[in-house]
């Protein structure tokens, strides 16, 4: 049964470690949301299913290939389609909000 309260982000964000270990915040119909924080750079890699980013704080750049980036600030978001090549910068660490498929998989490229 699903649990009606309300989410404190801010609160959960202090759960975060280090960059690039996402914290699970809910889960839904074969989904979840996830929470994490970004800090310099991820490898390029691509996944099975679509991905949702939408940055809470900060600001981070999201390069799609070899030529295109898109930056996205507080209160933006990406959704990013199944197969595209990607990776995620932070110059300065940034919190992300992320949902996607439980059992996404992660495919790393060159």
């Amino acid at each position: 049964m699903v649990q009606m309260e309300k989410i404190d982000f801010a609160a959960l964000a202090q759960n975060i470690k280090k960059p690039w270990s996402p914290i699970e915040i809910a889960r839904m119909d074969g989904y979840h949301l996830l929470l994490s924080m970004f800090e310099g750079s991820y490898r390029f890699h691509k996944h099975d299913a679509e991905e949702l980013f939408f940055v809470l704080k900060g600001t981070i750049t999201i390069e799609l290939g070899t030529d295109k980036t898109v930056t996205l600030n507080e209160g933006e978001g990406l959704l990013l389609p199944k197969g595209q090549a990607h990776r995620s910068i932070a110059s300065k660490p940034a919190l992300v909000m992320m949902f996607e498929r439980t059992n996404l998989k992660t495919i790393f490229v060159p």
